[in-house]
């Protein structure tokens, strides 16, 4: 009896395995320089692309072209420096409440001061028609501002109602005062 000899088919195996791969790089070529393209033109603001689209005018009356621009991006604003005068050269000390709530059983205020100073004390006051709480922290520098410690005023002391906010500020033979308002 004569032996059938098997023949191989590896070879459709390895071409199924070659297409299949040469199909995955085309997608991912498309795909990363799709992505890649879009990047490109959204950070230099061209578009590479027609810029333009052609309008016509089907009114019946011979077709009149108008061209459009598309994709007109909006022109960046200059920003304008400060001209103001220099806060450090005032006479008196500057700035704003910049945080004021109710954090569980304290009350949390912040003060941002317009000035650089390297030291001086922040008098916090809270009024409710007389003097209701009291405290003195020092005056930390930043960059170019300074700020107050912070205060972290206990609400069991503290009537409810409206409550004005004053703090005194004084460093380097000025002083300033900065006020503000919470309702308890």
């Amino acid at each position: 009896m004569a032996r059938r000899r098997k023949r191989s088919k590896k070879w459709i195996y390895w071409l199924v395995f070659l297409v299949l791969v040469a199909a995955a790089v085309t997608v991912c070529y498309f795909v990363w320089d799709g992505y890649f393209r879009k990047k490109d033109e959204d950070e230099s603001g061209v578009d590479n692309s027609s810029n333009s689209s052609v309008i016509v005018d089907e009114g019946g009356k011979g077709g009149i072209e108008k061209p459009v621009e598309e994709n007109k991006l909006p022109e960046k604003e200059e920003v304008k420096q400060y001209e103001g005068e220099d806060p450090n050269k005032l006479d008196k000390l500057t700035g704003a409440v910049t945080y004021v709530d109710k954090v569980g059983d304290n009350l949390v205020i912040r003060v941002n001061i317009d000035q650089y100073l390297s030291g001086g004390s922040c008098e916090i006051v809270l009024k409710n028609g007389a003097d209701v709480y009291n405290e003195v922290v020092n005056i930390i520098d930043s960059a170019a501002t300074s700020t107050c410690e912070g205060f972290n005023v206990p609400l069991a002391g503290l009537p409810s109602g409206k409550t004005q906010i004053i703090i005194y500020l004084s460093a380097e033979e000025k002083v300033g005062e900065i006020r503000g308002e919470i309702e308890l």
